[in-house]
């Protein structure tokens, strides 16, 4: 192209871009190209231009980063949510004791077990029951292992000594009080295997394993309307000291979970001690949370982090939860490395329980998902959730007047116990009291919403840009419209019809390429001659 040409179409650019900036709605462009303006004033205009896109693009890119990152929000939509909407937690009780001598000694009566020594047996349930004391016990535990396939006692033989041998519900629990009244609320507890032995567990979900002829009491989550510990659950329990065989603690007493009813119970690791000889009075507020339709449909699992319900099935459990989620994760990593399962884990049908010798492999895949979670399971917590917390006090049991009491005479009763000073020290040093209720007359409920909407999202944008530079979507038409229908447009066009000449010119015969004109010339000749 010509220098020259080149030189006009700079000149009609330049012409064109001061026009624009003469007349558009953005702040500041006009006094950059306004004529006769001193130069200094030119650079200052520029500067502050500059600067307004330089805080606009910033803010912008913020809010953007917002947007993506963390698109929800976790708000308080009620301070005063109705208890009776909220299930009453289940509360899992481990005795530290898991095995109860008197019980052991009456199995180890079946002719199968009459050549392992009490001793030996004790060992085996201690390994069975506590699964960390396998690590770096490799060698024992595979001498335990031979010694029983010798003998031709299974895992499941073993696991069959632990539950007739374990405290059941019966022995711990002296007396039961629900809502206030004497019941016979043991048929609300559960006799299940837990991370720390077999436990008891009260208002727990539906458990099965047909395998080891294991099932839950089936009953209806329980409900209360009020608050105050007359309005919950009241346990005497008894720790019967002097029948302790297997023991998982440096001290006497229970280990306590309170949780929600589709939780896996991992009291080994959550679990808070209830000792003999004291009253424990665990208040707990009420939490629930949900979800908006517009968090489940717009934003995906990994921008909410939380799961909504029914997007994630689980293989061993009829109800998603974190913690169940983990634990049908950690299972299958055991399943896959040491090709069985623990007695206190579901797994695939047909998948046998460990072996005493598999021990240490099973402790080592659960300690890989206890310190690398992320890393082996995708387990987000679940959007509509309830949670409880609690708050713990403690007082000495029995106080001096307990002798005087109806639970005290009902007690000695029950348990034909003295109602002498005999007695009362039994008490002190085997028993311990517990309370579950509700701390407040209401729960809390929160909502997990969308922070921003696409038109929450519009305005924050349209906002910065206006405060920054004076951008309105007038403007992001006018620039549309001096770009396309003042510019582009009217260029292509004139280059469009410039080579529609061309390519007609180029399309004519080559002798009349020249004598286009001529011919004119010709017949004006013709004329004038006639």
């Amino acid at each position: 192209m010509p220098s020259r040409q080149i030189s006009i179409q700079s000149q009609k650019a330049g012409k064109a871009v001061k026009e624009f900036c003469d007349t558009t709605s953005i702040h500041g462009l006009k006094y950059i190209t306004e004529e006769k303006s001193h130069w200094l004033k030119r650079v200052m205009w520029t500067l502050v231009f500059l600067a307004g896109i330089f805080f606009s693009g910033y803010f912008c890119w913020q809010m953007w980063n917002k947007w993506v990152d963390s698109p929800v929000l976790m708000s308080l939509d009620s301070n005063r949510y109705p208890l009776k909407n909220i299930p009453f937690p289940a509360v899992t009780i481990c005795n530290v004791n898991k095995v109860s001598k008197t019980k052991l000694l009456r199995v180890m009566e079946d002719p199968r077990y009459k050549n392992i020594t009490y001793e030996k047996m004790q060992k085996t349930l201690r390994y069975m029951t506590k699964l960390d004391r396998a690590i770096q016990n490799e060698k024992e535990l595979d001498n335990l292992s031979g010694y029983y396939k010798s003998l031709n006692i299974s895992s499941t033989d073993l696991f069959d000594v632990l539950k007739k041998s374990a405290p059941s519900c019966r022995d711990m629990v002296m007396d039961c009080i629900w809502l206030g009244v004497p019941s016979p609320c043991i048929e609300y507890f559960s006799f299940l295997p837990t991370d720390d032995g077999i436990c008891c567990t009260f208002n727990g979900a539906k458990y099965e394993d047909a395998e080891l002829d294991i099932k839950s009491n089936e009953h209806k989550k329980l409900h209360v309307g009020g608050n105050g510990y007359r309005m919950g659950l009241a346990l005497v329990l008894d720790a019967d000291i002097e029948d302790y065989s297997v023991t998982n603690g440096k001290f006497d007493g229970f280990k306590v979970l309170v949780h929600t009813s589709e939780e896996f119970p991992d009291v080994a690791d959550r679990g808070f001690v209830l000792g003999p000889g004291s009253e424990t009075f665990v208040g707990v507020k009420g939490i629930t949370t949900f979800n908006t339709e517009e968090v489940a449909k717009d934003v995906t699992p990994h921008q909410r982090q939380c799961q909504v319900e029914g997007e994630k099935k689980l293989k061993y459990f009829p109800q998603y939860s974190r913690s169940a989620c983990t634990i049908e994760c950690a299972t299958q990593l055991m399943q896959e490395r040491c090709k069985c399962r623990p007695y206190f884990f579901r797994a695939d049908k047909g998948t046998k329980l460990c072996d005493l010798a598999l021990y240490s492999c099973i402790s080592d895949a659960y300690e890989d998902v206890r310190e690398r979670e992320d890393q082996f399971c995708s387990c987000l917590p679940p959007c509509s959730d309830v949670w409880y917390d609690p708050e713990i006090s403690y007082a000495n049991f029995p106080g001096r007047g307990f002798n005087l009491t109806r639970t005290f005479k009902r007690l000695v009763a029950g348990r034909n116990l003295s109602s002498s000073a005999d007695g009362t020290e039994y008490f002190k040093s085997n028993v311990a009291v517990l309370h579950v209720y509700y701390k407040d007359k209401t729960g809390v409920r929160y909502k997990t919403d969308i922070r921003f909407g696409v038109e929450d999202f519009i305005s924050a944008m349209g906002g910065l840009l206006g405060l920054g530079l004076g951008l309105s979507f007038i403007s992001v038409f006018e620039l549309f419209y001096f770009l396309c229908l003042r510019w582009v447009f009217p260029s292509s066009k004139r280059l469009f019809r410039r080579r529609s000449e061309e390519v007609d010119c180029h399309s004519l015969p080559p002798g009349n390429k020249n004598n286009i004109w001529s011919s004119t010339s010709t017949i004006g000749t013709a004329v004038s001659v006639s």
